[in-house]
């Protein structure tokens, strides 16, 4: 059977005869739009991180993390043509004539090429990765965004840039051509911007930032995800204001990174899980019928003498047995007090072993450490709005302290020592933030690209990885900056207090080890074909888990082979259609 064995990072839609999906598994799958069976798939060498149909339906771009875009033919998945890059492609478009489409890649860059595979443009100028990339109606010009929070308008004829509008530093994840002169762009405050006749009108769409942006022409329809956890649509007038439609929380296996618009009336969704879901807008309704589990697992630890995994079903395995379902997909465990906390994209946090809700605030969780602040032990959670929430236990729950404004960004990373706390940025930004006063030291790009994972040595000193592919050891705010062994982005580290070892993994499924006291790699081990989610300390010193999007987890240490600990097995749970 064709399934998913990843989450669905990308979905597009062919009036009502197909659907097409790009997932965390390498893999594009086409479906059936009436009856959700699959028809074909193809591969990429990594993640597929976007597609799009041509207008005439006969082919399917893809652009991924193997640094290449990919044209195929509908409906059999035949590959015709392969465009490299240097960097992740996050976002293609086709012109509305079908003759031409766009890239935008995580090098800066946007690229027009013909059917051909011929490059017609190179477009520079953005100053951060290139995130999204739309065609006007007419096909003339081409829209682009940027975590550099600037929207560009070029000439696509020509390649000249036409328009530069800033927004300062409120990141644009997304935009989408609405009515005739109209342009939406969601940001990260959770507004739509509306541009027409060079003006700019703001709508509060979302209490967070906004992830998607979709645009029916035919019904005159938006519609928007967000942090905040929800799916709204709007009619839209001529002059592009917005009314709003249809609201709805989606259920924990729904994944609002991307949507798009069918003909029908439904907004097509991609989810943690083996297929997609629809949300039909008149009734209301959630269809996940088809939506099973997958194994991929997104944190692993040591408690209580056992290997516990957790991933994207929110399935905790002991030893490689599962013991229990959270309710939510879960980015990490963190042994506090006795228990072993979780959480992750509903923002919710969990005591993983017995499901006990602790605490809830509207944010997905990406991370937590526990620290030591006025004689009291505090869980530290850092969100995707950039918040750090200090919490206490009492009372068998999760009390607040202090809710901290870190960054404008997600937290990908949270590490302590002594009285500090060091966390790191989507937006390349890291802090040193002192417990007992609560402030905030930022250094403003500290790598060179997205920042990720974090760490503490026990000499006191901190470590931070990115997908510039450095790993750099900071030393009060002053950094000691190494190239790293790994081909892609490096997504996590850990530490050895021990042995003053260092473990980072990469999305290319290797882990290397470093010698934080001489400052030299000593090995790297390539375990899998997919991404490392993470890596942590093992039981023994000098030893690292790892866990991965396969859904194994694996050991890996200086002086030994590294070995598969266990493999995740999911049976699929299908989900009913629910109301909204």
């Amino acid at each position: 059977m064709i399934n998913h064995r990843s989450p669905i990072s990308g979905v597009a839609c062919l009036d009502d005869r197909y659907v097409a999906t790009a997932g965390y598994d390498s893999q594009l799958i086409l479906w059936d739009a009436r009856t959700q069976t699959a028809v074909a798939r193809a591969r990429h060498d990594h993640l597929a991180n976007h597609c799009t149909f041509s207008p005439d339906g006969r082919f399917l771009l893809s652009g991924s993390s193997d640094h290449t875009v990919r044209l195929w033919s509908v409906p059999d998945l035949g590959l015709l043509a392969v465009m490299r890059h240097s960097d992740d492609i996050e976002r293609v478009a086709f012109s509305p004539r079908g003759d031409r489409f766009a890239t935008a890649s995580r090098d800066y860059a946007i690229r027009v090429f013909d059917l051909t595979g011929q490059r017609v443009h190179l477009l520079e100028g953005h100053a951060a990765d290139a995130v999204f990339v739309e065609f006007s109606p007419d096909g003339r010009e081409l829209w682009s965004t940027s975590d550099d929070a600037d929207i560009r308008r070029w000439d696509v004829e020509t390649g000249e840039l036409l328009q530069q509008v800033s927004f300062g530093d409120v990141q644009l994840d997304t935009i989408a051509m609405g009515p005739e002169g109209v342009l939406y762009a969601g940001n990260d405050a959770g507004e739509i911007l509306i541009l027409k006749d060079g003006q700019v009108r703001t709508h509060q769409a979302h209490a967070l930032g906004i992830k998607c942006l979709a645009y029916s022409g035919r019904e005159s329809r938006l519609a928007s995800t967000g942090y905040d956890g929800f799916l709204r649509t709007f009619r839209t007038a001529p002059d592009g204001s917005l009314t709003l439609e249809a609201e709805t929380r989606p259920p924990r296996e729904v994944w609002l990174r991307t949507c798009a618009l069918d003909s029908r009336d439904r907004v097509i969704v991609g989810t943690f899980g083996s297929s997609y879901a629809t949300f039909d807008i008149g009734s209301r309704r959630w269809d996940l019928s088809r939506v099973g589990d997958t194994p991929g697992l997104n944190a692993v630890g040591v408690h209580a003498g056992a290997i516990m995994a957790i991933g994207d079903a929110g399935v905790l395995y002991r030893d490689g047995v599962a013991v229990r379902r959270i309710d939510s997909l879960c980015n990490f465990l963190l042994s506090f007090q006795g228990q072993l906390l979780t959480g992750g994209q509903t923002g919710t946090l969990f005591d993983a072993l017995t499901g006990q809700v602790l605490f809830e605030q509207p944010s997905p969780i990406n991370c937590a450490v526990e620290v030591q602040r006025g004689g009291e032990s505090l869980v530290v959670m850092g969100t995707y709005s950039g918040d750090a929430w200090l919490l206490a236990r009492a009372e068998g729950r999760m009390v607040l302290r202090e809710r901290l404004s870190v960054f404008r960004a997600a937290i990908k990373g949270l590490a302590v020592h002594g009285g500090t706390l060091f966390a790191t940025c989507a937006d390349r930004t890291v802090a040193h933030i002192s417990l007992s006063t609560l402030e905030v030291t930022r250094t403003a790009n500290a790598h060179e690209r997205i920042t990720n994972g974090a760490a503490a040595l026990p000499d006191g000193r901190f470590a931070s990885v990115g997908r510039d592919l450095m790993l750099r050891v900071w030393r009060q705010g002053q950094p000691s900056v190494f190239p790293t062994p790994h081909g892609r982005s490096v997504r996590c580290v850990a530490s050895c207090p021990q042995t003053m070892l260092l473990a980072t993994a990469a999305y290319d499924g290797t882990v290397a080890l470093f010698d934080a006291a001489r400052g030299e790699w000593l090995k790297t081990e390539r375990l899998t074909d997919f991404g490392i989610s993470t890596v942590s300390r093992g039981s023994r010193p000098g030893q690292f888990l790892a866990s991965a999007y396969d859904g194994c987890v694996y050991e890996v240490s200086r002086d030994a082979a590294p070995r598969r600990v266990f493999r995740a097995s999911v049976d699929p749970f299908p989900t009913q259609a629910l109301a909204a």
